[in-house]
């Protein structure tokens, strides 16, 4: 049997709580007990590493000078050709570049960074997203505009 009154109940609860959500008008002054939240800024890594690869599966690079700037850019010192973008929460790396050997190659790197060492694992793969290999990787923070 239809009951209307359980029905009518259920549509006024489910209006009045869709006229709960976004923005509401502030009517008083703000509580001072409360603090807005903040996001903390991320801190970028900066600077050269030399970077040791350590194939575990499939083909992979065995060491780069990886330059990293503070916009969030890196690449490969040298004739490498790697370039990409990074980015860094707490003290973990997730970066991504493009290697450009002929075909393309995409290089994954994921680990913990800071500004005199890093660690982590690698993950190559082609642009048709198979995997071509991956494995471990450690990288030494370097004080001039080398590796050397």
């Amino acid at each position: 049997m239809f009951d209307f009154r359980r029905v009518f109940g259920v549509c006024v609860a489910i209006v009045m709580l869709a006229g709960c959500g976004g923005s509401q008008p502030m009517t008083g002054a703000p509580s001072t007990g409360i603090q807005p939240s903040t996001r903390s800024p991320q801190k970028a890594i900066k600077g050269y590493y030399l970077a040791t690869f350590t194939t575990v599966v499939g083909s992979g690079p065995s060491s780069f000078c990886l330059a990293f700037t503070p916009s969030g850019a890196w690449s490969s010192s040298g004739s490498g050709g790697l370039s990409g973008t990074y980015l860094t929460s707490g003290k973990e790396l997730y970066a991504s570049a493009i290697w450009l050997p002929s075909p393309a190659v995409i290089l994954s790197l994921q680990g913990s960074v800071n500004a005199k060492q890093g660690s982590g694992t690698f993950i190559l793969s082609a642009g048709n997203g198979n995997v071509n290999g991956g494995g471990t990787f450690a990288m030494t923070g370097k004080q001039n505009k080398s590796c050397s």
